[in-house]
């Protein structure tokens, strides 16, 4: 949890200090946002295929299996981040423009997003590097790094933003080069500790002939999943475009409200984290009783402490949105979100335990079933009647809540009686070998 708050600063510190530079600086990062949590929520997905074929191999004890998926999950990384690169960088006038950003506001997204579209290898790779950490039981190695990224990142945005001590003034250029660097010092670090610590790295023949193997089993969760998380930022995406018919101000407002949210449900981004090994290594082990039994725990943590943040957030709300900015329109906007979207975060927890769960199964289907209802079926139709019918931002908010609602309530009904009806056939052949202990 600690570590994946660090993890979501890199965006709210960014917010943060661009949100000193002006107010169509700040909306600028409302249209930034989804898009950079579009890659943020790839590398997930690819995380949780990776995490997900590991754990299982890691509860039989399998270790050369470990090793080859390992090795060969760091070099599909590395080839789907190379692609958004490419096509990040030549899809940005036309993307933006889309979503709705004008005159103002286009030149500062160019400006933010030509340097940060060279992060998602130092990205991608390291998220994936660390769900092999946590299919093995290590998550506190990967809460130290990304700690320690975090930290750095937010001591480097205001000296490239500001240009302090002696570094030139780049603004949005700043920032994005800030994260593009701490970035890829964590890189660094996860490909030395998977070689060097946890013995996983090997680029032997044998390995490397197994790619096209381990593709098939990482894919196979992986594209899914990564299909499960892009769809909650592209969403968010449209939600924007759709926002934007209010103003750069609605936009800059519900921006901050976002990047408020996303470090106030970490725990649940933790959760979710962990739940998906948790279950892919009781799998491997044929102990199905444990898998219902953690999720029944977590159905009752994510209703208590959905239920302690709504309240918290609202009395909490008008003091921190002010630390982003003065412009009371903005505040407004802001403050409106964090009343209403909060009294849904206990169903969104869940939903996001429920599709990580599938994910460690194996069966990653549902998850994407239950994350296109959420976002095509309940937000898409009520948020467009909210907008265009009731012309209230308010509403707005509110369609976007019930829509968390509604898929909670079918994500715990799904997940609770998937692993219900599991039964010895899904249970992944078993390999005669010792337990594998990590130094």
């Amino acid at each position: 949890m600690v570590g994946i708050t660090a993890s979501m600063g890199f965006l709210l510190a960014d917010t943060y200090f661009i949100g000193k530079l002006g107010p169509e600086e700040l909306a600028a990062m409302g249209f930034i946002g989804p898009i950079v949590m579009i890659i943020v929520s790839a590398s997930i997905g690819l995380s949780a295929g990776t995490s997900s074929v590991l754990a299982r191999a890691s509860g039989r004890g399998d270790q050369q299996e470990l090793i080859k998926l390992a090795t060969n999950s760091i070099i599909i990384a590395m080839l789907i981040s190379l692609c958004f690169t490419l096509v990040g960088l030549l899809t940005i006038d036309p993307l933006f423009t889309m979503m709705g950003a004008d005159e103002n506001t286009l030149p500062m997204i160019r400006e933010y997003m030509l340097v940060w579209y060279w992060s998602p290898l130092f990205s991608i790779v390291p998220m994936v590097a660390m769900g092999v950490m946590r299919a093995m039981g290590d998550t506190t190695l990967q809460g130290k790094l990304m700690i320690l990224a975090a930290l750095a990142n937010v001591i480097l945005d205001p000296i490239m933003i500001f240009g302090l001590i002696g570094f030139p003034r780049m603004e949005m250029a700043g920032a994005a080069l800030a994260t593009l660097l701490t970035r890829g010092g964590t890189f660094i670090a996860v490909i030395y500790y998977l070689g060097y610590h946890f013995h996983v790295i090997k680029f032997t023949k044998d390995v490397l002939n197994s790619f096209r193997s381990s593709f098939a089993k990482i894919m196979h969760v992986g594209i899914p999943a990564m299909g499960t998380n892009m769809i909650i930022p592209l969403a968010g995406g449209v939600v924007i475009a759709i926002i934007a018919l209010f103003g750069n101000d609605a936009v800059a407002g519900t921006n901050v409200a976002m990047r408020i949210e996303a470090v106030t449900i970490i725990i649940f981004y933790a959760l979710s984290a962990v739940v998906g090994p948790f279950a892919g290594q009781n799998l491997g082990a044929n102990k199905h009783d444990r898998i219902e039994k953690s999720l029944k725990l977590c159905a009752q943590f994510a209703l208590l402490w959905g239920g302690i943040l709504a309240v918290l957030i609202a009395v909490l709300a008008p003091a921190i949105t002010r630390q982003f900015s003065d412009e009371i329109s903005i505040l407004e906007i802001a403050n409106s979100y964090l009343y209403i979207m909060p009294l849904s975060y206990g169903a969104y927890g869940f939903v996001m335990i429920a599709n990580a769960t599938f994910n460690g199964l194996g069966k990653p289907i549902p998850g994407v079933v239950i994350s296109t209802l959420r976002v095509a079926i309940f937000q898409f139709p009520l948020v467009l009647i909210a907008a265009f019918f009731l012309s209230d931002m308010h509403y707005v908010f509110a369609a976007s809540s019930l829509s968390n609602i509604l898929a909670g309530i079918i994500a715990y009904y799904w997940v609770m009686r998937t692993v219900k009806s599991l039964s010895p056939t899904d249970i992944p052949q078993q390999v005669e070998q010792p337990a594998v202990e990590y130094n």
